[in-house]
């Protein structure tokens, strides 16, 4: 099991991410919220990417937000073999804190397992469906 990170997994594609929030689903699971959208690959050698985001509004201070994006970075890049192959499609997510709080590492992590399971289940239904589709 790999628990790199690598610059590829990272979204930071403006386009992409106005097309995450414009044509994405989401869910939340306190104190994360969680939007994603499944689409197909334009390259073999894509993978599913992410990005965080921690409102400045209720973190006034960069050192706080900074805190808190790293440890939802290392959850997620702990946890992230959770989320299954999906062949032709990849997957596009934002992580976003909603909590008004620091949460510690702990409840972050667990949060973000939850998380993932609940994207997993969503996107092995997503698959399903779409095996029944083709003939």
């Amino acid at each position: 099991m790999m628990y790199r990170l690598p610059k590829e997994e990272k979204l930071c594609s403006r386009t992409k991410i106005e097309q995450l929030f414009a044509d994405g689903h989401s869910f939340a699971q306190y104190p994360l919220r969680i939007v994603y959208r499944i689409h197909p690959k334009n390259t073999p050698e894509e993978c599913p990417q992410f990005f965080i985001s921690v409102p400045k509004r209720k973190f006034k201070r960069a050192v706080k937000r900074v805190w808190l994006r790293r440890r939802i970075r290392e959850a997620y890049r702990l946890n992230k073999h959770i989320i299954p192959d999906m062949g032709n499609n990849t997957i596009d997510m934002a992580f976003l804190y909603t909590a008004a709080d620091m949460q510690d590492y702990a409840r972050i992590e667990q949060r973000m397992i939850d998380t993932l399971n609940k994207l997993a289940t969503i996107i092995n239904k997503e698959l399903e469906k779409e095996n029944l589709c083709q003939p």
